[in-house]
């Protein structure tokens, strides 16, 4: 009998230097492979946020400190796949 093929979601992470000098700004894209779709980001809340339409990764709250950053923090599971499987 066959069994079910795993569900696979990809993710390719780039990190893009404007300019070929060291002060130029970075920024980074997140891809999902079986899509090709696309999204930029200068704050990793923003690829969490874009992973999480694809993969149940948990519940998240992103929160903006005092100096202006987001923080990303955990509130609990939610059919959360991270430390499921092959813990």
């Amino acid at each position: 009998m066959p069994t079910e093929s795993p569900r696979v979601e990809s993710f390719v992470l780039r990190f893009v230097q404007d300019a070929q000098n060291e002060r130029a700004s970075w920024h980074a894209v997140v891809v999902h492979v079986q899509s090709n779709e696309e999204k930029n980001f200068t704050d990793f809340a923003d690829a969490v946020a874009f992973i999480a339409r694809y993969v149940p990764i948990g519940d998240f709250v992103f929160r903006t400190t005092e100096d202006g950053r987001r923080k990303i923090e955990d509130i609990g599971p939610r059919s959360s796949v991270i430390g499921q499987a092959g813990e």
